[in-house]
């Protein structure tokens, strides 16, 4: 039997020799599946180099894991229709649209601040003052030193008659209230911020205590007239209202339509009223 070596291997040339069959099988099987092995890591290296997005799996893991509420679904869907509202828009008539949108969202985002705003109330501006003080002088522990110490000048740089409307941050009630005469400003300053009785007042301008009640008076009924007159105009718009808001407009329309134009709401009296004397001595002599 003649045996033939060449480049390729081992081949029979006499007999027809096949045994070499099954082991040129196998190594082409062992080629191919080194190949495979090698594109196999030829990807595996190449998503190794890639740069890992942290943050986008970190989200999708958050929404994979964060229950689906009803209020997220809505508000997604508004977002969304209000980004293809954008979109369509083309006209002057749908971007008018898209403005009054964002203008509603921003009427909300307003009022739902409104609510957690802290309002001093009708309390003075000693409330802050500290009862029992350590520092010496006194004078020292007033609100108005510690807020002029702390760097808050707006409460004393606006703290008299003909800059008080700077105190408040509502357009309507500084425009109104600066619209006022300076008479009408100086007895609304002492008697509104500063907390004076009517007879203190009086001493100081050298006029009766009947003179500055029926003064007040006045003014309450000018301010009440044209805060009514703005807030029904709010409502018409469709703007929501304050609970103290509300409870005006109500207690005011009550008193328009039993006294008409001289409907004004008064000032609560905490104070009970003293009994007269004759009532008293009338007691006494009846025991």
């Amino acid at each position: 039997m003649a045996w033939i070596l060449d480049d390729d291997g081992l081949l029979d040339a006499a007999d027809g020799f096949a045994g070499w069959d099954d082991a040129l099988e196998d190594d082409t099987l062992a080629q191919e599946l080194a190949q495979e092995r090698a594109v196999e890591l030829e990807s595996e290296l190449e998503q190794d180099e890639r740069p890992i997005d942290y943050d986008a799996e970190l989200e999708d893991a958050e929404e994979e894991a964060a229950p689906t509420s009803g209020k997220r679904l809505k508000r997604e869907l508004r977002a969304e229709a209000l980004r293809r509202l954008e979109d369509a828009a083309r006209t002057a008539e749908d971007f008018a649209v898209v403005v009054e949108e964002w203008n509603k969202l921003d009427r909300n985002r307003e009022r739902r601040e409104r609510d957690h705003e802290n309002l001093r109330g009708d309390v003075p501006l000693e409330y802050q003052a500290v009862p029992e003080p350590k520092i010496v002088p006194r004078w020292l522990n007033n609100p108005a030193v510690r807020q002029l110490c702390s760097g808050n000048f707006l409460d004393i740089l606006f703290d008299c008659p003909y800059e008080m409307h700077q105190l408040t941050a509502n357009a309507f009630l500084s425009q109104m209230i600066e619209e006022l005469s300076e008479e009408h400003k100086e007895i609304l300053y002492f008697l509104s911020i500063r907390l004076y009785s009517t007879t203190q007042l009086a001493q100081l301008r050298g006029q009766s205590d009947r003179n500055i009640r029926k003064v007040r008076n006045t003014i309450r009924k000018k301010l009440q007239k044209k805060l009514y007159a703005h807030l029904c105009r709010v409502q018409d718009e469709g703007k929501s209202l304050t609970l103290r808001e509300r409870q005006f407009m109500e207690e005011y329309a009550a008193l328009l339509g039993e006294k008409g134009k001289d409907a004004v709401i008064r000032r609560e009296n905490k104070t009970k009223r003293r009994k007269k004397k004759a009532a008293l001595d009338g007691g006494k002599d009846s025991e």
